[in-house]
């Protein structure tokens, strides 16, 4: 074989891998983007219904604890320990409960825009655009709580 023809597919071979690369890795971005996407919708979404969100957590918290009982029936766990995951996972509940479904929304549009950003994706541009109203909503929010912000601090 030529030194030419094996230069060739040495460099067609190299060519298609970095286009191979390219668009797995814009992939990659854009599934990250969806997700992060679809994350902020299901925040924001809670702002309308907050009982939802209860429900939700309340939902992963049974599943959770159904979980710690399973294990500590079945010898893998001490009631010691069952008792005190059963109390962290109510504690994460309860936490979970109490954080801003504005903020969360505006941080996960935030990620889909900014961290998760390529050419060929479409959510970034729309999560761009749904950080606005999120972001208005978690400002609206701090200002009837009485917390005195400036534009900086949400940067």
């Amino acid at each position: 074989m030529p030194a030419r023809s094996r230069a060739l597919r040495y460099t067609a071979w190299t060519a298609l891998a970095v286009l191979a690369f390219f668009l797995l890795a814009a992939a990659d971005l854009g599934l990250r983007s969806r997700s992060a996407l679809k994350r902020g919708d299901l925040f924001h979404s809670w702002l309308a219904r907050p009982e939802a969100k209860k429900a939700y957590f309340e939902s992963a918290y049974r599943r959770r604890e159904a979980e710690i009982r399973r294990d500590a029936e079945a010898g893998r766990l001490s009631e010691a320990d069952a008792s005190r995951l059963t109390a962290l996972a109510a504690a994460d509940r309860d936490l979970r409960l109490g954080e801003s479904s504005a903020k969360q929304a505006y941080f996960w549009y935030r990620t889909a825009a900014e961290d998760f950003r390529s050419p060929l994706n479409p959510w970034a541009a729309e999560a761009s655009a749904k950080a606005d109203s999120a972001l208005a909503a978690w400002k609206e929010e701090l200002r009837a709580a009485g917390v005195r912000t400036e534009d900086w601090m949400f940067r």
